[in-house]
């Protein structure tokens, strides 16, 4: 016998379902699990090119990770620069293979030491792909911080950053967790350690009335106690943000830009650090004289 459910029963059975449904979606989403993001909760348009958008359960923060490429595949110009988005690190790795395809697996297959010395370096981004390199040598860039995905690494050994810009070590302390050599000298890191010695041109200095002076043109970083060849600068970057303090700031002034402007006649003595501890290694102190 069969039975034919009435146009009634019909929407009854559908709501049951659609209860059954959203209860279930419910109970995923209360689990540890990873809830793919969907394009009608971020507009496709505003996604970046390789990339895909999740959220964790938390929904607290967007997470992006890159699409994975076969390892075999050959990468063209925009799968490099969406995997190694510096330009000048990505120009390092891919000297490694003149006048061949390059696919991730080759890149994985590099190994030894991977020397990058002096190439206005910004960002590391992608170096979990160099599976099989024991040691970077990163001296005398313009790195700013450490990806965590470089603790993927496995067969690290270790990694030279000193003469850079990095101002965190939280990174770097999980990689000497893990019994890698880190050498971090000559950074921006809270710690005396590892602050390069800050140096001015100039102990005493007087200036007109009215007169702009970039503390910039002001300081160098003191790396005498450093081989030549190691081909060291002694040019601070100009988007440091420096710690000023000035003892009479009706003489002196601090102008956008980190710009010190004599405002009036007088005596002024002004303290310049990396941080804000004022370490003395990382601090100099110049005595200024404004006049009419």
């Amino acid at each position: 016998m069969q039975y034919k459910l009435l146009p009634t029963a019909k929407m009854k059975y559908i709501k049951f379902c659609s209860i059954v449904l959203m209860i279930a979606s419910l109970t995923t989403i209360g689990s540890n699990e990873t809830i793919p993001c969907f394009s009608d909760t971020i507009p496709t348009a505003n996604k970046p090119d390789n990339q895909t958008l999740i959220y964790t359960t938390d929904k607290s923060s967007y997470t992006q990770i890159k699409n994975d490429f076969p390892g075999d595949k050959p990468l063209s110009e925009s799968d490099l620069k969406a995997i190694f988005p510096d330009a000048n690190f990505r120009d390092v790795i891919t000297r490694n293979f003149k006048n061949q395809e390059i696919t991730l697996d080759k890149i994985a297959n590099l190994s030894g030491e991977f020397y990058a010395t002096g190439e206005n370096i910004e960002s590391i981004e992608g170096i979990s792909y160099l599976k099989g390199i024991e040691d970077f040598v990163f001296w005398n860039n313009n790195i700013k911080a450490i990806p965590a995905e470089i603790l993927r690494l496995k067969n690290i050994k270790s990694i030279n950053l000193a003469n850079n810009y990095i101002t965190d070590n939280s990174i770097i302390n999980k990689l000497i967790d893990k019994k890698v050599d880190v050498n971090c000298d000559l950074n921006f890191i809270k710690n005396k350690s590892n602050q390069y010695k800050l140096s001015s041109y100039y102990k005493n200095l007087t200036l007109n009335r009215g007169e702009e002076l970039s503390i910039n043109k002001l300081l160098y970083k003191d790396i005498k106690s450093y081989n030549n060849y190691w081909e060291p600068t002694k040019e601070i970057s100009k988007n440091i943000k420096y710690m000023v303090s000035i003892d009479d700031s009706k003489i002196i002034t601090l102008e956008e830009n980190f710009k010190l402007k004599a405002a009036s006649k007088g005596n002024c003595r002004v303290k310049i650090s990396l941080d804000d501890n004022f370490y003395q290694n990382s601090t100099v102190t110049i005595n200024i004289k404004v006049k009419d």
